[in-house]
């Protein structure tokens, strides 16, 4: 009886924690409803309903209620081709319904008296008015992705598009980190949440600010939801930005790219050619490449044969960003570092400018040719001194800077997404998505001098593990874990 117990207790635990977990994760699933009708538009119950991913071949069955309504709940965005059969009537066949992410998508059917082996199909429909959800969203798709000019590769600037959004922050611009909005909807950006397939992705400490620049050649869609949205979205009081990763399907797709700029492309500005030191355009090297490929994984003759059961998609993207930080500062020269300032008693001293005459601070004394003796020096003094650097100049920059240096300020970032889709059985189905994000910055000239140089290394990672399990036709269970 006692381990009967602890076994339940087990397992009543084990739930509670991934109840826990999916609290805080958010669907990317969407639904499929309609009614099936005969000519006059009459209901027509018990009607069999087929839902195929056109991407994948995954199929979800339904049947057509009394009142002739069906529903195919938790299903990934995608075109997908719905299929109606009943006794008496053609079958119903209709292609290319598209269904973005967290909606519902109504397809319903209108059947024709007739044989079952005849088929009427539709091959297109029309854009539909999102009339199944209160939400106020905005989706922006792959076909938007790849037309629209995005300086800086950052599909997150993206969301700037959505009306209801103002302003926005540069970094937004940036390969390095992604801020949206200054605000949707009036709501400060750090209410804003980001995140990636429903995984929460925002930099507590950041104002709003992502692990990441999602790669943009891995992005399916982007959806905005700017109010209203339902209970499961409530962890952020602003809006919220939400990126679907891509899938692989039943064919091997794939691309390589490398997007450049360099100073040989560049032309100089006209203020740098107004001076001869500078009559040349502005050093540059900036490269981002990378590739993605998906498909199925499959064995011939072995392995998931008719390609319907795994599918993958891995995409990885680099970012190569060298400029060169230069500085130049008025640093005390190597005889002040001894205690020698007899330089400023020059009334053309570059410094001041005018004379300048050092005092004993305990006796208000001069002190003779501007030297303080040794054994005044102060250790703290000599020590504050050599947090200055040395000088390297012989003839000063701008009348009295004696240092000036030079570094490369390298900026680097990797971008690895990996998509991982399972048809474990005909009623469950796996989804796995992983972003993982390298950045790492050298600044040579971090507070002014060469002498505390910054580097930065940040790993960042995004996971979602969603599992689908359909119990029947009508009671669907998800859960998922980020």
């Amino acid at each position: 009886m006692s381990i009967v117990r602890s076994i339940r207790y087990g397992l009543l635990l084990a739930t509670a924690f991934f109840l826990c977990i999916s609290a805080f994760a958010q669907s990317d699933l969407g639904t499929i409803t309609g009614i099936v009708k005969d000519p006059s538009g009459a209901s027509i119950p018990n009607a069999s309903v087929v839902v195929r991913n056109e991407g994948t071949g995954t199929e979800r069955k339904a049947t057509a209620n009394e009142g002739g309504s069906y529903s195919v709940t938790n299903i990934p965005p995608g075109l997908y081709t719905v299929i109606v059969d009943a006794p008496g009537f053609k079958k119903f066949e209709t292609k290319l319904n598209k269904l973005d992410s967290s909606t519902t998508l109504t397809v319903d059917a209108t059947m024709a008296v007739g044989a079952a082996s005849e088929t009427v199909e539709v091959s297109a429909t029309a854009v539909q008015l999102q009339t199944e959800s209160a939400s106020v969203q905005k989706l922006i798709t792959r076909q938007q992705i790849d037309a629209l000019e995005l300086n800086g590769r950052n599909p997150i600037f993206m969301a700037n598009l959505v009306p209801g959004t103002r302003g926005g922050n540069l970094s937004g611009l940036s390969f390095a980190f992604s801020q949206g909005p200054d605000n949707i909807n009036g709501a400060r950006n750090q209410d804003t949440l980001i995140t990636f397939d429903g995984a929460p992705a925002v930099r507590t400490r950041s104002n709003g600010t992502s692990l990441g620049s999602a790669d943009v050649d891995s992005t399916q869609e982007i959806q905005v939801l700017t109010a209203d949205y339902a209970a499961e979205y409530g962890r952020s009081s602003g809006g919220q930005i939400r990126i679907l990763t891509r899938s692989g399907t039943r064919d091997f797709h794939g691309a390589a790219y490398d997007y450049v700029r360099n100073t040989i492309f560049n032309a100089n500005t006209w203020g740098r050619n107004q001076n001869t030191a500078t009559n040349f355009a502005a050093p540059i090297h900036y490269n981002q490449y990378g590739f993605n490929i998906g498909g199925p994984l499959y064995i011939p003759g072995k392995f998931n044969t008719d390609k319907s059961k795994v599918f993958w998609y891995w995409g990885t993207e680099w970012v190569r960003y060298r400029f060169t930080d230069s500085n130049s500062l008025t640093v005390p020269s190597l005889a002040m570092r001894q205690g020698d300032f007899s330089e400023l008693l020059s009334p053309s001293n570059v410094y001041y400018g005018k004379a300048i005459q050092l005092k004993n601070p305990a006796t208000g004394a001069p002190y003779a040719g501007n030297i303080i003796p040794p054994s005044q020096l102060s250790p703290n003094g000599l020590g504050i001194l050599r947090t200055y650097p040395a000088p390297n100049l012989i003839n000063p920059l701008n009348g009295n800077q004696f240092w000036y240096f030079a570094a490369i300020h390298p900026v680097d970032q990797r971008k690895d997404t990996l998509s991982v889709d399972i048809n474990v059985t005909d009623t469950q189905r796996l989804q796995f998505r992983r972003n993982n994000y390298n950045f790492s910055e050298y600044q040579p000239l971090d507070g002014g001098t060469n002498l505390t140089p910054k580097f930065f290394k940040r790993p960042n990672q995004t996971n979602s593990l969603d599992y689908v399990w359909t119990v029947t036709p009508t009671v669907v269970n998800e859960t998922l874990a980020t």
